[in-house]
Parts: structure tokens; sequence; C-alpha cells
């Protein structure tokens, strides 16, 4: 088994460890090939400085910046397929490859040439198994444009897995799929929301009144320092054991998820931790504890990292309610975020396809889509021209199926103060 996938974007990596898991649960001899565009298969120099642009732009939360090297993909696709049809040529033939999963959007037509020499000299019958990681809308069409471009003998060696698409008013799938990718319905592969396993388990599980158990992990000695100044100031029932740390969640308590993508955007995570403690001030009670899971990416010794700036905001915060927590994480695997979701009253995140999915899939809580947007945003297009266009495409599909909510850390207080008031009902919602 090949799995093509992309650094530039956590959610594409995502979506080749949640296939590779699944084939791998249902046959454990499989053979998984892992390979990356961006760091295998084009010139290391340029694909690593294409991921570290991208992952600073989702740092500083530049929509711009983001939109124009989604937009160079074509570019850097014409310039780097040689490249991605040779690699991907001799990978199929030194591997002897059965079957093919692509993540990512570049090379497509590179990768099928390749495939069909592969076909017709080991006479095989392998396909290119193109998962689609952001949800189907007229605006993915990053993925869309180079599948709609293939040749009638090239397109015949596709398969395209993907979840159902929103429609415009009137219009069937039939008509949207050869619309957008020149494909008929039945050249598709519906499938359940391809999420890795942890998120599997809580598919169709419903909340209960139990304590529920979390645990994260930190990486060092001053991280762990940093987390236990925000504990310390906090009453979440917690232990610190060696390189973990367990919550326990009560049936009560409020629960809040702030995960702005794997590369978090700085300034908009510490202002919604400064919101949510002004919000703590003002609306929530010692009876019904609150507490703030909030993703900071990791931290090094010695450096000025969210990570730190969040801890020492908290423990700088003067009047600091006791009955809220703020924990600050850095970087989790599934198995602690996929509880998370699952337990979270409110979880705001970035909407990447991937990351879409997995709310979907496992969020019992309100789902709240960050953006960009300025202050004086105030339609849900406003807030949708504060995220990139394909991720936007993807919060308008989640405000249509799940009724997820538009936020910046300057409009939220609303919803924040609902989440709090003692008034408010913890949601127990059906599983989408």
């Amino acid at each position: 088994m090949l799995i093509i996938t992309s650094s530039g974007g956590g959610g594409l990596l995502q979506a080749a460890n949640a296939k590779q898991q699944e084939l791998q649960a249902s046959d454990p001899s499989t053979i998984v090939i892992l390979r990356d565009v961006m760091k295998d298969w084009t010139w290391e120099v340029a694909g690593k400085l294409f991921v570290g642009l991208w992952n600073q732009a989702q740092k500083k939360g530049n929509v711009r910046a983001q939109a124009l090297l989604g937009a160079l993909a074509p570019v850097v696709e014409y310039f780097f397929w040689p490249y991605i049809f040779f690699y991907a040529l001799r990978t199929l033939f030194r591997e002897d490859i059965d079957q093919v999963i692509d993540t990512q959007v570049i090379g497509t037509s590179a990768v099928i040439k390749a495939l069909r020499l592969f076909n017709r000299k080991r006479k095989k019958q392998v396909h290119l198994e193109k998962v689609l990681v952001d949800l189907p809308t007229k605006k993915a069409a990053h993925f869309f444009a180079p599948i709609k471009s293939l040749s009638d003998r090239d397109r015949k060696w596709i398969r395209v897995i993907t979840v159902p698409p929103m429609l415009e008013k009137n219009e069937t799938e039939e008509q949207f799929w050869r619309k957008h990718c020149n494909l008929s319905h039945g050249e598709l592969k519906y499938e359940d929301f391809y999420v890795r396993q942890a998120f599997r388990k809580y598919r169709h599980a419903e909340r209960t009144d139990d304590v529920v158990v979390v645990k994260t992990k930190y990486k060092n000695k001053e991280e762990r320092k940093l987390l236990e100044r925000c504990l310390q100031r906090g009453n979440i029932r917690a232990e610190v054991r060696e390189g973990e740390v367990e919550f326990q969640i009560g049936a009560r308590d409020r629960l809040f998820t702030v995960l702005l993508g794997s590369q978090p955007a700085g300034n908009s995570t510490l202002q919604y931790v400064k919101q949510f403690l002004q919000l703590a001030r003002t609306c929530a009670t010692k009876e019904i504890p609150a507490h703030l899971f909030v993703f900071c990416a990791d931290h090094k010794a010695g450096t000025e990292s969210l990570f730190k700036q969040v801890s020492d905001f908290v423990a700088e915060t003067k009047d600091y309610p006791s009955f809220f927590t703020v924990v600050p994480m850095s970087f989790q695997t599934d198995e602690t975020i996929a509880p998370l979701f699952f337990r979270s009253d409110m979880t705001c995140t970035r909407c990447g396809g991937q990351t879409a999915m997995e709310l979907m899939a496992t969020a019992r809580g309100q789902i709240w889509i960050h953006s960009e947007a300025k202050k004086e945003a105030v339609t849900d297009e406003d807030f949708l021209d504060g995220i990139p266009s394909w991720e936007s495409a993807n919060a308008a599909y989640m405000v249509q199926a799940v009724g997820a909510k538009l936020v910046t850390p300057d409009h939220f207080t609303s919803f924040g103060r609902q989440l709090l008031s003692p008034l408010h009902l913890q949601p127990l919602a059906a599983s989408p």
C-alpha cells in the first residue's frame, strides 16, 4: 500500500494517518509505504520552503498569504511534475505496490501517468484512490481542478473517495460531480467520515453523566512548570505524572477547547484565553467549574512561545476566578484530542477538511469555527471572508450540516456567556 500525502497542512497528514489506521485495523499484515510529496518527491529546498511559508502564514493568521500560497499550487505542480512522476514511478516498481491512496492536491496527473506505465509493465490494475480531504463544495477547486483536467485515458484510473457534497438549490449530485470533476456519480465512492481510530470510538457514542478522564502530554520540565502555574490558579482535578497529566472532568463541569490548527494562530489563541477569563469573572460560578483546554503547540525551553504567553497571562492576571482553569497544551495525539472533542461543551477550531470531519464525527457540544475577520464583521459573509476560501467552504458546509457558529475573539461573547451561565443546559447532541 502506497499512501501519498503532504506536509502542507496538518489535515492532509491526519487523513493519511486515518487511512493507514483503517487499513491496518482490517488487515494487520498490510505493509504501508508513506510518501510526503513536499518533502520526498520535490526539490527538497523548495519543498521545505513552501511548507515553512505555509506554517508561518497559519501561525500569524494571515489569510491573504494562505490564499496566495494556495493559488500557487498549480505553478508548483507545473515545475515539479517531472520529479513527482519519476519518484512515483520508482516507488511503484521498487515496492511492487498493490494499492495507492492520495490525500493531497499536487501531482495527480503525474502519479496517474506513472501508474499507467507500472500497470502495463507489471500487468496490474492499480487505481489512484484520491481522498478529498476538504469537504466537497463548489470552492474545493484546489482538489477538483487537477481531476477535471485529466484526459479520458487518465480519468479511468482514478477513484475519488469523498462524502456527500453541499449542493446549490435544485442541483443534483450527478450535476455537481460532472460540473466540478467531470466525473459521474458512479465513478465516486462515498464513505463515512475518514477519521483516525481514536475518533471512530466516539462516532455513535452518547454523552453520559460519568466522569471523563483526559490525559495530556508535556514535552519538557519547563513546559511542565508553565502548565502547573496555570493549574494552581484553577480548581480542575488533575494528577501530574512523569510526562503526562491526568484530568478528571465532572458531569457538571463546563469544558471548552480552543485548537486553531496544527500551527495555531498565536495572537488569536491568546485573545480567546483573555476573553474567556473576562467572561468567567462575570458569568461563571464556583458551583459549576469551567475549564478551557487551549492548544499552544510545543514549548521550547527559554523561548517566548505561545505556551509561555498563555501561562504568563494566567499567572499574572489579578482577580482571577478560582473556579475557571486554563490548561495550555503542547502537541497532542488523537488519543487526547478525540475525548476532548467528544466531551467539550464547545470546541473552537479552524476549518480544515479533516478537522471538520473529526468534529462532525465526534463533537456533542457546540462547534465554533474561527475566523480572522475584522472587528466590524457583522454577517456570515463577513466572517467567511476571514477564512481561506477552501476552508470557508468547509465552514459553510458545517454551518448548514450541524449548526456550527462563526466566531472571532471579538465576536463570541454572547455564545460564551450562554455556555458559562448556570442556566445553560449541557448539550447532549445526537451523532450527525
